[in-house]
């Protein structure tokens, strides 16, 4: 699965811009794993995410407060919020997901979590018969450990085929940190969605249940280039278009070596480029 295209305005070129992007980069590549070309729309002086529908339409995505608005921290979101608009439409607005807190409904318990976000955008995309849901949602449990006299950890389960499997897998976990003497602070479930946090004094772990795509290193399809020209994703292939720019400039190709240096040049900027690779 290819990850959409960054969105075609000069604001990309903007730090400011790119900062909020980069911020909420954890939401923002799975929008654009399934096909949405994803943007940070601050125009109307409220910061959401904005992610077009191939129909036209959009999601607009920002958080359960009274204007919506992204706050500068990832980790300072309570909620989210989710609508399908249209701006050819004014009046058209469909809510699909909202998490504010209330513990009579199961979006209402999620708070900030991403999995059951994105589970609610999967199953409005499979309703609207549109392309992007992913073949599955693999599901891991993840435990971060912090002390006071250690390094932080971080330890991540193999990826299960459902969620419940690995909701079963974390409740085995949090009940061998409780037998260890770690007392639940504070917990947050939408079942299977859970996230707990033990302590024991200034041990602190914390156990999420989250999808498989939205933890590094469990990616469950490789992400191809989707530039328009495609940018070399290895070490290797970097040397091989530095061999052919050599050839084109031998030949007098002035179309070859135009395209393989943009390529070269641009290659930092592509959204499919591994982070462990060597830049050009």
């Amino acid at each position: 699965m290819r990850l959409a295209p960054l969105p075609d305005h000069n604001r990309t070129t903007d730090p400011a811009w790119k900062a909020k992007f980069d911020l909420y980069e954890p939401l923002i590549t799975p929008l654009r794993r399934r096909g949405l070309v994803t943007d940070i729309d601050d125009r109307s002086g409220t910061t959401t995410i904005h992610a077009k529908l191939p129909d036209g339409t959009h999601l607009t995505i920002g958080t359960g407060t009274d204007d919506g608005h992204l706050p500068a921290s990832l980790d300072s979101v309570t909620s989210w919020v989710v609508t399908r608009e249209s701006d050819d439409n004014p009046t058209f607005q469909h809510e699909i997901y909202n998490s504010t807190p209330d513990p009579d409904t199961l979006h209402g318990r999620a708070g900030a979590l991403l999995a059951p976000l994105l589970l609610a955008i999967d199953a409005a995309l499979t309703t609207w018969g549109m392309p992007g849901r992913p073949e599955n949602h693999h599901a891991v449990v993840t435990v971060t450990t912090v002390h006071e006299a250690d390094p932080a950890g971080f330890t991540t389960t193999p990826a299960f085929p459902t969620a419940m499997t690995a909701a079963r897998h974390h409740t085995d976990i949090v009940a061998g940190l409780t037998g260890d003497g770690l007392t639940v602070a504070h917990e947050i479930t939408a079942w299977p969605w859970r996230a707990h946090v033990l302590v024991r004094g200034d041990r602190v772990q914390i156990v999420h249940t989250t999808l498989a795509e939205l933890v590094p290193g469990h990616r469950p399809v490789p992400v191809h280039c989707f530039c328009r020209f495609a940018h070399p994703q290895t070490p290797e292939e970097d040397h091989q278009l530095h061999a052919e720019v050599q050839e084109a400039l031998r030949l007098g190709d002035a179309t070859g070596v135009y395209v393989g240096m943009f390529r070269l040049l641009t290659a930092p900027n592509c959204p499919a480029r591994p982070k462990g690779t060597a830049r050009v």
